[in-house]
C-alpha cells in the first residue's frame, strides 16, 4: 500500500481530488494535504509519502521550489504536476527535476487513475527489487561468515569481503562460537515449515539481542542452525567465556519459552586469532554431534534370529555399495518381495530402505573421519546414486551435514 501527498493552495481542489477517484482501489492507503511547498516539505520529512501530486503556482511556496527541494534532499517520491493551460513554461522547468507526469486542470478522472496506477505498479516493482537486493546482501554476508567459521576462505579474501560488508571483526582480541540447535532427536523429522520457523525465529531473536548488547554477530549454517560469533577486546579469556555462557543461558531460557521451541547451546572454545575460528566452530559442532550420535547408536544392531532376514542383513552389510532393493534380494533368496518386506519390518522394526540407508550412512561416517574424499565421492562409494539424497539423509540421521561432521571429527585430530 502507498501514501499520497496532495499539494494545492485551494482547499476545494484538494477535497475534489480526494473524491475524484477510488484511491483505495489503487492501493493508496492514506492521503496527506498541504497548502504549499513549505508545509509539504515538513510532511515529506515526517510522513514520507511515496507519491506527490502538486500544483505549480501557490502563494505559500510554489511547486517548482518543492520539487527542487525534494531532489536536492535525495528523497524519492514519484512527483505528478498539476498545471493550468497557461503554466506550460513552469511545467517544462518541472520536467528538469524528473517528474513522473503532469495533469491539466480540470483533472480528468480516468487520466489521473491511469497515472496513479502506473506509479503504484512501479513502487511495487521497486519494493520487490529492494527486497531482493537486501536478501542478496544477507545471503552474501551469511556465506562469507560461514566460510570463515569452516576455514574455507583465504585470509586476504576474508579481509576484503568483511571490509565490503562493513564488518570490522578481524582486529578483535578474542573469538568464541556458540551453536544453537533447535531440534532434539526425540522429536523425529520436522516439517520444512517448522524447521524454517524455528530457525528464522531464533536467528531474529539473536540478532536483536546481539545488536542491543554489542557482543557479536549471528548467522546460519547449512542445517539452519544458528551460529553466534562473540568477539571481545579487553577481557581475559576466562571472563570472556564465562560471560558468554551466562548470557547465552539467559537468552535461551527467555526466548525458548516465548518461541516455544527447543534451544540447545553448544559451546566452542575461545581462540585469539581469526584464522583459528574454525577450531571454536569445530568444538561447538562436536558437542552437537555427540548428542545426535548418542541418539543414533544403532548401526551395530544385532542380527535377526530369523534365518531369512539374517541372510539378508549379512548380505547387505557385505554388499551395501551395490545396487540393492527388495526386488533383487527376493530373487536372490527365492522369496516373494512383498512377503520379504513385511517380514523384514516385523523382525527388525524398520523398513528395508531405512535399514539400507543406515548401513550406508554408517560407512559414510567412517569414511568422512578417515579419508580425504569429497562427500559426493563418499556418497557414490557407499551406494548412493544421488549425492543430494545422501546429504539430506545424512543430515536427517546425524543432525549435521557431512562437511560439518568431518569438521567436528577433525577438531579432535
Amino acid at each position: 500500500m502507498s501514501t499520497l501527498l496532495i499539494v494545492d493552495d485551494d482547499q476545494f481542489i484538494r477535497e475534489g481530488l480526494k473524491r475524484l477517484i477510488d484511491w483505495k482501489a489503487l492501493s493508496i492507503r492514506e492521503i496527506f494535504e498541504a497548502e504549499g511547498s513549505y508545509e509539504a516539505l515538513e510532511l515529506l520529512e515526517h510522513c514520507k509519502p511515496l507519491i506527490v501530486l502538486t500544483d505549480i503556482r501557490m502563494p505559500k511556496g510554489d511547486g517548482l521550489h518543492l520539487i527542487e527541494q525534494i531532489r536536492q534532499r535525495q528523497w524519492k517520491p514519484f512527483v505528478i504536476v498539476l498545471s493550468g493551460y497557461n503554466d506550460y513554461t513552469y511545467v517544462r522547468q518541472a520536467m528538469k527535476f524528473q517528474v513522473e507526469d503532469y495533469l491539466l486542470k480540470p483533472v480528468d478522472a480516468s487520466e489521473l487513475t491511469q497515472i496513479i496506477a502506473t506509479c503504484t505498479e512501479r513502487l511495487q516493482g521497486q519494493f520487490i527489487e529492494e527486497q531482493m537486493q537486501r536478501e542478496s546482501f544477507q545471503l552474501l554476508r551469511n556465506n562469507i561468515l560461514l566460510r570463515w567459521a569452516q576455514n574455507r576462505i583465504q585470509y586476504d579474501q576474508l579481509r576484503e569481503k568483511l571490509k565490503f560488508l562493513q564488518l570490522p571483526l578481524l582486529m578483535k582480541e578474542r573469538y568464541q562460537i556458540f551453536l544453537i540447535d533447535w531440534h532434539t532427536p526425540e522429536e523425529g523429522e520436522l516439517s520444512r515449515t517448522e524447521e524454517q520457523f524455528r530457525s528464522f525465529a531464533i536467528l531474529n531473536s539473536m540478532e536483536e539481542a546481539l545488536q542491543e548488547s554489542d557482543r557479536g554477530i549471528a548467522f546460519l549454517n547449512e542445517q539452519r542452525q544458528i551460529i553466534v560469533l562473540f568477539t571481545d577486546e579487553g577481557q581475559d579469556a576466562e571472563a570472556f567465556a564465562a560471560g558468554n555462557k551466562c548470557w547465552m543461558a539467559d537468552i535461551a531460557q527467555r526466548y525458548g519459552i516465548i518461541l516455544k521451541t527447543p534451544w540447545i547451546n553448544h559451546i566452542g572454545k575461545v581462540v585469539t586469532l581469526p584464522h583459528l575460528l574454525h577450531e571454536s566452530y569445530g568444538e561447538a559442532l562436536a558437542g552437537c554431534t555427540r548428542i545426535v550420535t548418542e541418539a543414533n547408536e544403532q548401526d551395530e544392531a544385532p542380527l535377526s534370529n530369523n534365518p531369512i532376514i539374517r541372510q539378508v542383513e549379512l548380505y547387505v552389510q557385505q554388499n551395501y555399495s551395490d545396487e540393492l532393493s527388495l526386488q533383487l534380494l527376493s530373487m536372490r533368496f527365492n522369496v516373494n518381495n512383498v512377503y520379504l518386506g513385511r517380514l523384514f519390518k516385523e523382525e527388525t522394526g524398520q523398513y528395508f530402505n531405512d535399514y539400507l540407508n543406515r548401513i550406508r550412512l554408517g560407512h559414510a561416517k567412517k569414511m568422512l573421519a578417515t579419508t580425504a574424499l569429497k562427500a559426493s565421492e563418499i556418497a557414490t562409494a557407499v551406494g548412493f546414486l544421488d549425492p543430494n539424497y545422501f546429504y539430506r539423509k545424512f543430515k536427517q540421521v546425524r543432525g549435521i551435514s557431512p562437511s560439518d561432521y568431518r569438521l567436528s571429527i577433525n577438531k579432535h585430530v
